[in-house]
């Protein structure tokens, strides 16, 4: 990732240089030289940036998207459903889950923002939550945070990425 690249995604994130800095586990200076071309952005920087675009893309409002999955019928092959948004199409995954397989979420362009295996995650969870009757919801996996290794010629640090 070039200090270009780097530029266009914080800013199609929206995020200033402070809060690319928290985001990312380090201080507004060095995010200033990663843009200015100072200092190199390390590898593993650009791994926790295309997390945090898949996290991003994953906010309820983000859209428009498309819902896929194959039904319980497979000779019918695969539907494709457009919604304005993640929260919508996510309601309607909910409402039809039980009769689904793979079911993914992409963008426009063709990316996948939620994965089968997340979005029945996410599916569930709602769920649980909407209907405490079904049980006692199963616990959620931990917040955790995205480990960051930054390095120089004097020091070595892991820096970190919070959850969500």
């Amino acid at each position: 990732m070039d200090k270009w690249e780097f530029l266009r995604w914080r800013q199609m994130l929206g995020y200033t240089q402070e809060e690319t800095a928290q985001k990312l586990g380090v201080v507004r200076s060095t995010i200033n030289n990663w843009e200015r071309g100072i200092a190199r952005i390390p590898q593993a920087v650009e791994l926790a940036c295309h997390e945090l675009t898949r996290r991003w893309k994953q906010r309820p409002e983000f859209g428009p998207v498309n819902l896929i999955y194959a039904d319980g019928h497979l000779r019918s092959g695969l539907h494709c459903e457009l919604f304005s948004n993640n929260d919508l199409a996510i309601k309607q995954a909910i409402k039809i889950c039980e009769n689904f397989f793979n079911p993914l979420i992409i963008e426009d362009g063709g990316t996948v923002v939620w994965s089968a295996s997340e979005l029945l995650r996410e599916c569930e969870m709602r769920r649980d939550a909407l209907n405490p009757t079904r049980g006692s919801p199963k616990p959620g996996p931990k917040p955790g945070r995205i480990q960051v290794a930054l390095s120089s010629s004097k020091t070595k640090r892991s820096d970190s990425v919070p959850d969500k």
